[in-house]
């Protein structure tokens, strides 16, 4: 049965195996301005939950065809933060204290108090709706910066925002490349930590249990990641790893830890490489980033994308592209990932058209001046991020850039790098 009220004050579905106490509970809020929907029926109560629903439940905690505490938990499949406000004899009050500690709102005794009610759904209902516009906010923020439509992004996409509302640890998966950094940046600019600090402690330059000690006491409020830890001395690993499975069961959150292995975690493990303490500490969560061979359907789109920000950010006009060249785009391997088509894109922009393997080819005649800035900007960026890719490998550099060595030390030494930065210290 359901009632309807011409109201804005907000959505409650009620629950009772009693009828005269529905109508009673259902004529207190339709009176107070509610929009109210009753059931005898928990099953047809869950059938009209979902994430998207933005309402309260009021519940009697004993009902002969499902109790309370299971009905909470039902609730809690289908979105955990539905408030849930459950009514209760003197006799079941340890029951209701018990669905309280498991996540229900609140409870109530019977005699209902009409005013203890009211109070309780004018705190809940906002709150409520305060999540979905949370969420809401959160959807629009990924679908923005997230460019692509295959099935690994879509699913990419929910992952993300499931992990970006809450505050749990986890491990960062991925090829070099294929935006790791981009998406630990991306969740704690959508977390409740935005505006404290993101750190990033690279394991492979600061490996001792001092460093990794001070960093954890020093960076308070924010995120930290741990980029590499298998660099880190064994020792230190178990450390590590014992210290942040103390500070989960102790509740202490002062921090949220992403960790970012360069290599395949569970072979890390098998080789002896990464301790176990430290590997299933962050296994619990775990965040895969395919590679963009993998979702080859988003190649058109990221280049495009890249494409744009690049003419939009020197102020140029967008050149155009030919579909045989996003073929070729397509077909190549991309051994750097999404790191080496943005590179490719930013190139594009400025009169180069450049696939690894390929000689360059200037699209358009370029210009003295300020654009031969951009192009040595540019062109600066691309070989330190090859010399990444290469972990500072001179010669699979050159040959993945197309050019002689000698040529690539001239521009380094034009460009001030040096190959030891990019290699990975133990």
């Amino acid at each position: 049965m359901m009632m309807l009220t011409q109201s804005h004050q907000g959505q409650v579905l009620l629950v009772d195996d009693d009828d005269d106490v529905l109508e009673s509970w259902c004529h207190l809020l339709s009176l107070s301005g509610y929009r109210v929907t009753m059931t005898q029926n928990p099953q047809k109560a869950l059938a009209q939950l979902s994430p998207q629903w933005d309402g309260v439940v009021v519940s009697d905690i004993y009902m002969p065809a499902m109790n309370g505490i299971d009905f909470l938990g039902q609730i809690q499949k289908i979105d955990s933060e539905i408030p849930v406000i459950m009514i209760t004899g003197h006799a079941d009050i340890p029951l209701a204290v018990t669905a309280v500690k498991q996540g229900a709102w609140d409870f109530l005794e019977k005699p209902l108090d009409p005013e203890k009610l009211l109070h309780l759904l004018a705190t809940a209902l906002p709150q409520r709706l305060e999540v979905l516009a949370r969420r809401e906010k959160i959807t629009s923020a990924i679908e923005q910066q997230i460019i692509g439509s295959s099935a690994q992004i879509n699913i990419l996409r929910q992952h993300i925002a499931s992990l970006a509302q809450t505050d749990k640890d986890f491990m960062l998966e991925g090829e070099p490349g294929t935006g790791r950094h981009t998406f630990a940046e991306l969740l704690h600019s959508l977390s409740h930590r935005r505006d404290s600090p993101l750190t990033v402690h690279d394991c492979r330059l600061h490996s001792s249990l001092q460093e990794v000690s001070e960093r954890l006491q020093t960076t308070v409020g924010g995120t930290l990641i741990f980029h590499a830890p298998e660099y880190l001395h064994a020792s230190c690993q178990r450390w590590l790893g014992r210290e942040l499975l103390n500070y989960e069961r102790q509740g202490n959150k002062a921090l949220r830890h992403i960790v970012i292995f360069d290599s395949n975690p569970d072979q890390l493990v098998e080789q002896h490489q990464l301790m176990p303490e430290l590997y299933y500490y962050f296994s619990q969560v775990r965040l895969k980033l395919p590679r963009l061979t993998e979702r080859k359907d988003d190649i058109t789109a990221l280049f495009r994308y890249f494409l744009r920000q690049c003419c939009k950010k020197l102020t140029i006009p967008l050149p155009p592209v030919e579909n045989a060249y996003l073929a070729k785009l397509k077909d190549y391997t991309w051994p750097g990932n999404v790191r080496e088509l943005k590179n490719v894109a930013e190139l594009y922009a400025v009169g180069i058209v450049k696939l690894a393997g390929d000689k360059r080819v200037l699209s358009s005649p370029l210009n003295s001046g300020p654009l031969d800035s951009i192009v040595d900007d540019y062109e600066k960026k691309v070989i330190e991020d090859t010399l990444y890719l290469f972990a500072g490998r001179l010669t699979e550099t050159a040959e993945h850039l197309g050019i002689p060595r000698k040529k690539l030390y001239l521009k380094m030494k034009k460009y001030n790098l040096t190959k030891e930065v990019f290699k990975p210290h133990s």
